[in-house]
């Protein structure tokens, strides 16, 4: 009989999830994961109502072709588990010719997704709720849309538990002891108790230097908000008429089911250094400026209701691509960070590059562009999050 190693995910969030969920699919039977709090718990970067699912990543042509990959990852899952994860309600891109807008839809379209050139006149007609003045370069993007954030985590969840996999909630780890490399990984938790493990899997979004802080990770954590506004009417804001959209840094989102009959805005624009643990405080300068940016590009919201501001984290590394790597001196531990507000449609993509990753098996991606060696020890060393 082949020994099938004990592996654990530390993190229960999109990439953790997702990571014990590529494990058991491709035959690890000895999978556990350990979470802090729940799954999707109120602070959890992943929970939520919506992710957008988008293609467009200007002259980037990687992760576009990462995006398409997830996107048919989601509809098999979807398929498997019989829940609706994505909804389609396409994408609208509003630039200029002097950014990134155009390579962008070249690029989408030579993967074959279905993109539009849009003119002027014809945005104005079919999307007449946003102001276009100042913008030359707007496409759309049928297949961009909204994937439905704590739905897709409790359908992991319960695949992970169909694959018999295991989840163990309410548990915090404190400490990794790997000292020996002979001997099992100690996993120390919070209650005092420990749990051993041949591999381990670190996907813990915002507390990353809580358990790798040797590592002196180049990532920033930096306070985000969501804004809802409500008292829009579906017939000009619901899905099927009001796209997904993004504009130099706002994107935002159509009135959609389980959306509270809110419609989700905000900037990916880097906030201030946070501490993942510490009561979060509203910067009332910031959400200022986000919202006269929203009222400028959607003129209709300033007559709707702000009704709720909703603060999130993110783990942003200096080059805002992903790090996913071996701890460097332990290959048994592989660990993910860096997602820097961009990574939870790539969640089971990022799943099967580290279940590749931890069993040393070909990766769907080449790696190279995300490990932790591309940084510097000087840029390693630095960083402004609070640890």
């Amino acid at each position: 009989m082949i020994h099938q190693p004990y592996i654990v995910v530390i993190g229960a969030g999109i990439v953790g999830l997702s990571t014990a969920y590529a494990l058991l699919e491709q035959g690890m039977r000895n999978v556990l994961v350990l979470e802090q709090a729940v799954v999707n718990h109120p602070l959890s970067t992943s929970s939520s109502i919506s992710r957008l699912l988008r293609f467009e990543y200007g002259a980037d042509f990687l992760y576009s072709r990462m995006a398409k990959l997830s996107l048919e990852l989601w509809q098999n899952l979807e398929r498997s588990m019989q829940k609706v994860l994505y909804t389609p309600t396409g994408l609208l891109s509003l630039g200029n010719t002097n950014d990134e807008t155009q390579e962008a839809f070249d690029i989408i379209c030579g993967l074959g997704l279905p993109g539009e050139s849009l003119s002027t006149q014809e945005c104005q007609q079919r999307f007449p709720e946003f102001d276009i003045k100042g913008y030359d370069v707007l496409t759309y993007n049928a297949q961009g849309g909204i994937l439905h954030a704590s739905t897709c985590l409790q359908t992991l969840k319960r695949a992970i538990i169909d694959l018999g996999g295991k989840i163990a909630e309410n548990c915090q780890v404190d400490r990794i002891i790997h000292e020996h490399a002979g001997r099992q990984i100690r996993l120390h938790l919070h209650s005092d108790e420990e749990v051993t493990a041949d591999r381990v899997v670190v996907a813990i979004g915002p507390w990353v230097h809580r358990l790798l802080y040797d590592l002196c990770l180049p990532v920033d954590l930096t306070r985000q908000y969501l804004f809802y506004f409500s008292g829009l009417a579906m017939a000009n804001f619901g899905v099927g008429i009001f796209p997904a959209f993004m504009e130099k840094n706002l994107y935002g989102f159509p009135i959609h089911k389980g959306s509270n009959s809110w419609l989700k805005a905000a900037s990916h624009t880097f906030g201030q250094p946070v501490d993942p643990d510490a009561a979060s405080s509203l910067e009332e300068s910031v959400i200022a400026e986000t919202v006269r940016d929203l009222h400028r590009l959607l003129p209709a919201l300033r007559g709707a209701t702000l009704a709720h501001i909703e603060p999130c984290i993110y783990d942003v590394s200096p080059d805002e691509d992903f790090i996913l790597d071996r701890l460097p001196g332990d290959p048994r531990i592989a660990f993910a960070t860096g997602l820097s507000g961009h990574g939870f449609k790539f969640g089971l993509l990022l799943g099967r590059l580290l279940s590749s990753l931890i069993c040393e098996t070909q990766t769907d991606v080449p790696l190279g562009r995300f490990r932790l060696a591309r940084f510097s020890r000087q840029q390693q060393c630095h960083t402004t999050s609070v640890a």
